[in-house]
């Protein structure tokens, strides 16, 4: 297949911007750029005032393959993260079963070939089970294609087996990506502890649930050397520990979902359990601190947190509805309508979070627009404004807090090794 991309505004290797240019790809590659390129009987699409960069990778997704297909599939998976620009996701091992086995990384993979549009990149578990007791057979899963291990969805609170985890990450160059959070300190809570927990007469979770684990594993990574990535941080405490750690010398990188840098709680009021996530929605001061600490570098990455779940299963209540929003379809007009569009970060850097970032952090290529590079592309019309409606969600399932909002700077082609996945029309 041959498709000739025409007047788009390119994010070239080093971070520059080339206005005008036309890209032409031919089969798998990227086989040509310049200016005025001529047509040869490809398909074209005029960019034209439009931003041409190379497809993004969402490093923190929820597939719910196996074991959970109710709420999501490999399929509308696939055809969400396609949606939002993205050709590859990062799939955790919170399913069931969970990821922990050779056998199930193997057959996860071998069932994307044909069914996920995207390219997956699974993640081992820590624990057997995700249930904090016993390690995964670490060795067996990279071997079978885990691209790091993780238990999100909880924290792996044995020390012992962290520091274990974290030593072998050092020596065999793999991350650990954590979600922080001391379930004693959480309690039963169900969001963020606060003046919105105390107005709906719910349990709250504290700050220093998810910045008690921060500390912890900042401390093991220094100790260690061990590759760290905190995931989807949400405080300023939790952001400033990241900081200090770096600056320390921690081989450390962290993250921050866009749910978590455009809602404060009160959120919650008008959204309900559509609104109920773990880590919670905190307050405009931690918000605030998020979008520091993207644009200063304390936080590396952008990723989405992509967490479908059925609309019974969200119908339940604040008290009992699951936690999780989805993200991938919407990952990148939040970035621009909340970040970029503000000042808070120029194009190209928020790009690179969701490109350079986190294929470094996972040691996955790192995407480019060069002759002779895969033919993966997304394009960003940075003037598109659309109220968000059931048409830009391609999940299984709708739990999104963001419904009705009008956001500017959506993905409307996403192209995966020279074939068009995506075309919003």
């Amino acid at each position: 297949m041959s498709l000739l991309i025409q007047n788009g505004d390119l994010i070239l290797p080093g971070g520059r911007i080339e206005t005008g240019l036309d890209i032409r790809l031919r089969g798998e590659k990227i086989a040509e750029i310049g200016r005025g390129l001529s047509l040869n009987g490809e398909k074209t699409f005029n960019a034209d005032g439009m931003l041409v960069t190379p497809s993004l990778i969402d490093m923190h997704v929820h597939l719910r393959d196996p074991g959970q297909t109710h709420k999501e599939t490999l399929e509308t998976g696939g055809q969400a993260a396609a949606a939002g620009g993205f050709t590859q996701a990062v799939c955790m091992a919170n399913t069931d079963p969970a990821l922990d086995s050779p056998e199930l990384i193997i057959d996860l993979l071998k069932r994307a070939e044909t069914r996920c549009p995207v390219d997956i990149r699974p993640v081992g578990a820590i624990t057997l089970g995700i249930n904090g007791e016993r390690p995964a057979p670490y060795d067996a899963l990279l071997k079978a294609g885990a691209c790091a291990f993780s238990d999100d969805g909880k924290s792996a609170m044995d020390e012992g087996i962290m520091r274990r985890l974290l030593k072998k990450s050092a020596r065999r160059d793999f991350p650990v990506l954590v979600h922080c959070e001391d379930p004693l300190i959480a309690g039963e809570g169900v969001i963020n502890s606060g003046e919105t927990a105390k107005a709906l007469g719910v349990p709250g979770i504290p700050p220093s649930a998810e910045e008690a684990v921060v500390a912890r594993d900042a401390r093991l990574c220094l100790e260690t050397g061990g590759r760290l990535h905190i995931q989807h941080l949400t405080t300023r405490a939790g952001v400033e520990i990241v900081r200090r750690a770096k600056a320390l010398g921690a081989n450390m990188t962290a993250e921050a979902c866009p749910h978590h840098f455009a809602l404060d709680d009160s959120a919650v009021l008008t959204h309900g359990a559509d609104a109920k996530m773990n880590p919670p929605l905190r307050t405009r001061d931690d918000m605030d601190a998020l979008i520091e600490g993207l644009a200063d570098g304390a936080i590396d990455a952008i990723a989405t947190d992509h967490a479908p779940h059925s609309p019974d299963e969200k119908a339940r209540g604040l008290l009992d509805a699951p936690f999780g929003v989805i993200g991938l379809e919407l990952c990148v007009p939040l970035v621009w309508t909340h970040l970029v569009l503000k000042g808070k970060m120029s194009a190209v850097e928020a790009v690179d979070k969701m490109t350079r970032a986190p294929a470094e952090i996972l040691r996955l290529p790192v995407p480019s627009l060069e002759i002779g590079a895969p033919a993966d592309i997304a394009v960003i019309d940075p003037h598109l404004e659309i109220a968000v409606s059931g048409n830009e969600i391609f999940s299984k399932s709708g739990n999104t807090p963001f419904m009705g909002a009008r956001l500017r700077g959506w993905p409307v082609l996403t192209v995966r090794r020279g074939t068009a996945l995506f075309q919003r029309s």
